[in-house]
């Protein structure tokens, strides 16, 4: 059986019902978990603990060990797939993707999965198929083998021949047509035999960025010629590709939806105190912003942010050069500020900052979480400006994610919904979701929380099950 046909099975984009799409995460979950059989029981104990399952003990009752019979691993493993919540099904699968140790098919799998979820455009085969002819146009589409090699295993799975007496590299195919004996595939056979015509939208956006990287191909002349010609077939499919930074001196350039933000962060005002910042144009020309505010009543994080997202750690080395102080000294001040502010601004936002951190404390990187971030700024007020008025000024939180991706936090407390007699008010509530719609048109992905689901017995829960799936496949390089 050919590469292609072996592979349209195992990688296929995910069924867009829902019944059949949550029926896919049952399988996927119970294959996960029925996988943990290989550990000791006493491993079983910790690898609950770490992916989060209740696995229940060798022994159910402690006063009966060497007495009552024992449960076998088969048992605590079909008792703990039995205790997840159908909606907690995805977020189990991020968790072993985070933490499971798993073969590159079903990391794949889980990937694929978390990725089907992801409001993202659909590529078609047509779209796939004019993107391979406008490379083919190329002598080859690559400068450096190993480069695309090593891309080709990130993001595809090939079987291995069904009839060999001998072990076989499944990549070998790859090898031979591609490097020993250029020109043997055209770019459509290749990308037909790895499993690009009918893989994910997702991963197949994330192979052409890696086509497009110095890993691949290290002339920038090159490189940019290949974004010239893929880039109005790709814009057919509601797709642009941006140059979001640089890598050892080349150009890196991300692909997204059209309507993401095309260029990295320049300037965060964050964690505010008192009211609106005083600013003021320094240089019209030069857009050259001047933050008249001093640290006590806003923060300013002047350092552009770039295509590997924000981390907590970047934000700790600016606020330590910018104070001249030690980094332990700078981390605790920040986190005293964020603390501070949050509670300041309500019980539900102080247990999302809270439960965040603690969540993302072991996580490498451990992407920033910005409370009271300023998004629109006007000298005049609200009430002056009338109708023209900005929608929400500020944001409850902010991340900066990989990929140039901008993600909005929101707290709904009554404010959203209500007037301050505390009664529900139409024009209110409409003026959230607009506002929530314009941020979706710039780019921005916008969630929200209620005060239920942060309180103190649940926000633990709701915080780890959400950031598992929002940051599905940021760790894994």
């Amino acid at each position: 059986m050919p590469c292609s046909l072996v592979r349209a099975a195992l990688g296929s984009e995910m069924a867009a019902d829902p019944i059949e799409a949550n029926i896919d995460a049952r399988e996927l979950t119970r294959e996960l978990v029925s996988g943990l059989h290989h550990l000791r029981h006493v491993d079983l104990d910790k690898a609950g603990t770490a992916l989060g399952l209740v696995i229940p003990p060798e022994h159910p009752d402690p006063s009966q060990v060497g007495e009552g019979k024992p449960l076998s691993k088969r048992q605590r493993l079909d008792m703990a797939f039995d205790a997840i919540a159908p909606s907690d099904y995805e977020a189990v699968c991020a968790s072993f993707l985070k933490h499971g140790d798993l073969t590159i098919e079903l990391s794949n799998r889980v990937e694929d999965l978390l990725w089907s979820r992801e409001n993202w455009p659909q590529i078609t085969a047509r779209t796939r198929r004019e993107v391979a002819e406008a490379l083919d146009a190329f002598d080859a589409i690559w400068l450096e083998a190993d480069g695309l090699l090593n891309l080709v295993k990130r993001h595809w799975v090939l079987p291995s021949p069904e009839w060999s007496f001998e072990p076989t590299d499944p990549y070998e195919p790859v090898v031979r047509h591609m490097f020993r004996f250029p020109g043997d595939w055209t770019t459509l056979q290749f990308f037909k035999e790895i499993g690009a015509l009918n893989g994910g939208d997702r991963r197949f956006v994330l192979f052409l960025e890696g086509l497009l990287s110095a890993s691949v191909n290290p002339r920038e002349a090159r490189q940019r010629e290949m974004v010239a010609a893929i880039s109005p077939i790709l814009a057919r499919a509601g797709l642009k590709v941006t140059e979001s930074g640089t890598n050892d001196g080349y150009p890196t350039f991300t692909i997204v939806a059209l309507g993401t933000r095309p260029r990295p962060a320049q300037l965060i005002l964050f964690a505010g105190r008192h009211g609106k910042p005083a600013l003021r144009l320094r240089d019209v020309l030069d857009q050259s912003i001047e933050i008249l505010t001093g640290d006590d009543a806003v923060l300013t994080y002047d350092v552009p942010v770039g295509d590997r997202g924000l981390t907590w750690r970047d934000v700790e080395s600016w606020w330590s050069h910018r104070k001249g102080i030690p980094a332990d000294q700078a981390k605790l001040e920040l986190w005293r500020r964020l603390v501070t502010v949050c509670a300041d601004a309500s019980p539900a936002q102080h247990a999302l900052l809270v439960a965040y951190y603690d969540y993302a404390k072991d996580h490498d990187p451990l992407f920033a979480l910005l409370p009271e971030v300023w998004l629109h700024w006007d000298p005049i007020s609200r009430r002056q400006r009338g109708e023209d008025a900005f929608l929400n000024q500020r944001m409850d939180f902010l991340m900066l994610l990989p990929g140039l991706r901008r993600v909005v936090l929101e707290v709904d407390g009554e404010q959203h919904y209500a007037t301050p007699s505390r009664q529900p008010s139409p024009r209110i509530y409409s003026e959230t979701t607009r506002g929530d719609r314009d941020l979706r048109l710039a780019g921005y992905e916008v969630y929200r929380f209620s005060g239920y689901e942060l309180s103190e017995d649940r926000a633990t829960k709701t915080v780890s099950d959400f950031f598992d799936r929002l940051l599905a496949g940021s760790y894994r390089a």
